[in-house]
């Protein structure tokens, strides 16, 4: 019995010797140094120097980066022995999400090491030109598209937009080519940048690139780059491949003054617009390099801005019409509010309605309104008015109409494309000979007006012809059928500011530089045909289109 005892006793000891071994062997394994300098970091949307991360370790290493599905990092090197320094990169994040990865860092026999690379998000508004969204092509005319989106390597998401015009006399000038999309979105102070390729053009050709923005012709503030007149030129000892770039003020105070870039490359042009004591103090760079700096005699409370990007056939831009094909490329435009700027104004987005009356006619009865109204060809059937062929007018006692909601429903006929026909309803001035106008016509359109389009039509679709004269026609499809169609006339900085609302959704905005006390206005409903600027072939018999009310809320201002 004593002998089991024992020899139980000598097993356990032997076990606990020998486990005791393998532990004191596993505490003599030494753990390998792999040291970083940093766990962290944070990068802005922007950055123009290299991060750097400090490697300790005498050992070689490895690197590998998990950034999901993008590939905005880079790291070198990715591998190494010893200390080592790793160089962080970040493309800009146009985007407004901020984003993250996480570099690893490994050697045999030593820790993982992470460090954690997060970016801010693009603060502002990125137009990338991958396509024209929030854009609104303008200057359309028969038979060119000057519009395209090209691939492009040089270009930070691999696209530019394209814009070109055409060589000859018969294409200079007021009606040539003059060729824009503008934003739907207004902005405040802030910087505006955009990145263009500015290739050389013909020599002393009346053509030139446009980058600026726009409120009215009295508010306007460009970068136009052009060859340029011979006598500029020769001023300013330009080489063959040197384009002049002119900064300008059109007003207020007014002021053109050029410079000199190269042609056959990428620029930067920055417009930066700070408040100063109410006004803006504006800033003009390209390439980082300041032009011009001027305080303007208006600011916020003046203004509010479209952007724009055009190829122009200018008089001024040369001294003779082009003689060649002239274009120009926009990788990019880009918005950056500052800390005391107001929001952009965003297409779609309209204040609260100001207070009002509301007045509606519903055409029940089927008879004129026995007062307000006059009626010329108009037919009324089951509570509808016939306006195939005449129209209505809304005469107020003899009085004029102005800030307000007009607002119709219509039954909307299918068209040929090309038509000379339109119907809706249009606020034309009263007082003077100008043409001053506000309509909201459906039409067909000619092949350039439905090219025009942001949203691309259908065939069997028609428009609605969004107009003024100072913004130009902005159409946007729907089908044939019943709509809802409004004017919302608003004054804006005691200036009239129209939106077209389809179907309770706003399509389009802009602010003029119209005023009640320059202009009066007249409110009808009504048909026309036969009209160049509305197709280009006689309308086929008589479309049918009716209409079922209509609806005037006049502002309080």
């Amino acid at each position: 019995m004593k002998l089991t005892y024992l020899c139980i006793g000598l097993v356990a000891a032997c076990g606990m010797t020998l486990s005791s071994c393998s532990d004191n062997y596993k505490e003599r394994v030494a753990i390998l140094e792999c040291n970083l300098s940093k766990d962290v970091v944070n990068l802005e949307y922007e950055t123009s120097e290299a991060q750097t991360i400090d490697v300790t370790s005498k050992e070689t290493w490895k690197v590998s980066v998990d950034q999901g599905s993008g590939d905005w990092l880079t790291v070198s090197p990715m591998d190494g022995t010893g200390n080592g320094t790793l160089n962080i990169t970040a493309a800009k994040n146009s985007t407004d999400i901020k984003r993250s990865a996480v570099i690893t860092v490994s050697a045999k026999g030593a820790e993982l090491k992470t460090v954690t690379i997060t970016q801010e998000a693009f603060p502002g508004i990125m137009y990338d030109f991958a396509d024209l969204t929030g854009w609104q092509k303008t200057g359309l005319v028969s038979g060119i598209n000057p519009f395209s989106i090209e691939d492009n390597a040089e270009c930070e998401d691999g696209k530019a937009l394209k814009i070109y015009t055409r060589a000859g006399t018969e294409y200079m000038g007021t009606y040539g080519d003059r060729f824009k999309v503008q934003t739907g979105t207004r902005f405040y102070s802030g910087r505006y940048e955009w990145r263009v390729f500015v290739p050389v053009m013909g020599m002393n050709d009346r053509s030139s690139i446009g980058a600026f923005i726009y409120f009215d012709d009295q508010h306007e503030l460009d970068f136009e780059i052009c060859s340029g007149q011979a006598s500029d030129r020769t001023a300013h000892n330009a080489e063959p491949d040197d384009m002049l770039c002119l900064v300008s003020s059109q007003a207020n105070p007014f002021f053109s003054e050029k410079s000199l870039i190269k042609g056959n490359a990428w620029h930067t042009f920055v417009l930066d617009l700070r408040n100063e004591d109410g006004k803006f103090m504006a800033e003009w760079l390209v390439d980082g390099t300041s032009l011009k700096k001027q305080l303007l005699n208006f600011g916020e409370d003046d203004a509010t801005f479209r952007v724009l990007c055009s190829m122009e056939n200018l008089m001024g831009m040369g001294d003779h019409a082009a003689t060649q094909e002239n274009y120009g490329l926009f990788d990019y435009f880009a918005y950056v509010p500052h800390e005391d700027s107001q929001a952009p104004l965003l297409e779609g987005q309209l204040p609260p309605e100001p207070d009002g009356e509301t007045l509606r006619w519903d055409f029940d009865d089927n008879s004129v309104p026995e007062i307000d109204w006059s009626n010329n060809g108009g037919i009324f059937t089951d509570g509808w008015i016939d306006l195939s062929s005449g129209n209505m007018t809304y005469i107020k006692d003899g009085g004029e109409v102005g800030a307000g909601k007009y607002t119709w429903k219509i039954n909307v006929p299918s068209l040929g494309i090309g038509s000379q026909w339109v119907s809706g309803g249009t606020i034309d001035v009263s007082n003077v000979a100008a043409e001053r106008s506000f309509s909201m016509y459906v039409f067909a359109g000619k092949e350039s007006d439905r090219a025009a389009c942001t949203v691309t039509p259908t065939s069997a679709q028609v428009l609605v012809r969004c107009y003024t004269e100072s913004m130009g026609v902005f159409g946007f499809p729907i089908d044939p059928g019943e709509h809802v169609l409004s004017i919302d006339l608003r004054l804006n900085k005691g200036k009239y500011s129209p939106a077209w609302i389809v179907d309770g959704k706003v399509v389009k905005t802009f602010d003029t530089w119209y005023t009640p006390e320059a202009f009066q206005f007249k409110f009808a409903i009504k048909t026309r045909t036969g009209g160049g600027w509305m197709g280009d072939a006689p309308v086929v018999g008589v479309p049918t289109v009716k209409y079922d009310y209509v609806e005037y809320k006049k502002y309080e201002y």
